[in-house]
């Protein structure tokens, strides 16, 4: 994998870090194929700690960290749910 590859992915917003008390340090886009990527922790990042467990679309770049996939976000979407009637 290339460093800094620009990218959009979708997927839910889920914690991946949390401190003694539970706290939630970082967080993580899983995607619906079962990728997981670690969000850098900037002010972007930060803003969708409010979100946990909401469906989202990023552009943002990706690099690889070891084993680790981490995304730096350029820009997000929110996606809305619509439920079945």
């Amino acid at each position: 994998m290339k460093r800094n590859l620009p990218v959009k992915i979708r997927g839910l917003i889920t914690p991946s870090e949390w401190d003694e008390n539970g706290k939630i340090l970082s967080i993580s886009i899983s995607t619906f194929n079962e990728e997981e990527y670690l969000v850098d922790k900037d002010e972007k990042g930060e803003c969708l700690l409010p979100f946990l467990h909401k469906e989202i679309e990023i552009f943002g770049l990706i690099r690889k960290e070891g084993a680790d996939k981490r995304i730096k976000i350029k820009k997000y979407r929110l996606k809305k749910k619509v439920d079945w009637v």
